[in-house]
């Protein structure tokens, strides 16, 4: 199973969303969802949709998953390469990595924007839904 994750900011700190998919090998979409959160950095957004596409996975029964991300930082950090250093984001990092333990095999890859446009399409969606931009 693969998993897409994005998060929005819109001011950085700003009104924040996420964005994700979980699909199969072969590209069907298993879920998805985009929704707005507390308003956050960037940073916060992309790690609150990898939170939330990892429960979803959980959720289904995911034994094996990849993530790819467009956040180079979140992907450096869940693979030990970067230490976490800011405050605002070890609560998530911590379970992040907790909920990471529970599958079977995970791995992380960092992915260009365009190869992430469904999840980033999602997060900016339910920005311009609700809206709240910068």
């Amino acid at each position: 199973m693969i998993l897409y994750c994005d998060g929005a900011s819109r001011g950085n700190p700003g009104p924040s969303s996420i964005g994700y998919v979980l699909q199969e090998d072969d590209g069907k979409v298993v879920h998805s969802e985009g929704r707005v959160l507390h308003p956050g950095t960037n940073n916060q957004a992309e790690y609150q949709a990898l939170l939330a596409g990892l429960l979803a996975a959980r959720e289904r029964g995911v034994r094996n998953l990849m993530v790819r991300a467009d956040s180079e930082l979140m992907i450096r950090q869940m693979t030990g390469r970067y230490k976490v250093r800011n405050p605002g984001l070890i609560v998530f990092y911590e379970q992040a990595q907790k909920l990471a333990r529970e599958f079977d095999s995970i791995r992380f890859e960092h992915v260009p924007r365009e190869k992430n446009v469904h999840a980033d399409r999602l997060a900016n969606e339910a920005l311009d839904r609700s809206g709240k931009s910068a």
